[in-house]
């Protein structure tokens, strides 16, 4: 059973093998109604080299597509409660995120050491001058809201950290 779930995930393009290319337009159905471009999607293996994302006794784990749907439906509440509060505050047009689901995301997933599931997600707007996204973490100084990340975790359904670049 793992196994074939694992397989299908690969063929939607949720997982990078070295070596295989994704399809361009692959498309998954999430809650029987709604659909989200897993071409935009990108699961990067963590190293314990890259302790800045979790403690160091967290070890890699692998994504299913409820995990990914669990994710957006989190990035999707906690947008539109930084975008209100934002406007009520009167801020600066580039603190705000339109349309998460628009953005290319990666995601680096672990098991922490309380035994939970954690994902660092990388988002950007464009992939444009980034031809290594699927392999390699992006970054960049700047760039506004086109470019944020933030932490989830999965076990306890918690989305924090979340950090919106600066403006250049």
């Amino acid at each position: 059973m793992r196994s074939t779930v694992l397989i299908c995930l690969l063929c939607l393009g949720i997982f990078k093998v070295p070596g295989h290319k994704t399809a361009t337009n692959t498309w998954t159905i999430i809650n029987s109604h709604a659909f989200i471009d897993t071409s935009k999607y990108a699961v990067i293996k963590f190293y314990n080299e890259q302790p800045y994302m979790f403690d160091k006794n967290s070890h890699p784990t692998k994504l299913t597509d409820s995990d990914i749907s669990q994710i957006e439906k989190l990035l999707d509440k906690k947008v539109a409660e930084l975008n209100k509060k934002v406007k009520s505050k009167g801020v600066i047009k580039s603190d705000y995120i339109k349309n998460p689901s628009r953005f290319y995301k990666q995601f680096v997933a672990v098991i922490n050491s309380k035994g939970e599931k954690e994902v660092w997600v990388n988002c950007f707007c464009s992939v444009e001058n980034e031809p290594n996204w699927k392999t390699a973490i992006v970054g960049v100084l700047d760039g506004g809201s086109c470019y944020f990340n933030f932490k989830v975790n999965l076990t306890t359904n918690t989305l924090y950290d979340l950090t919106i670049n600066g403006v250049g």
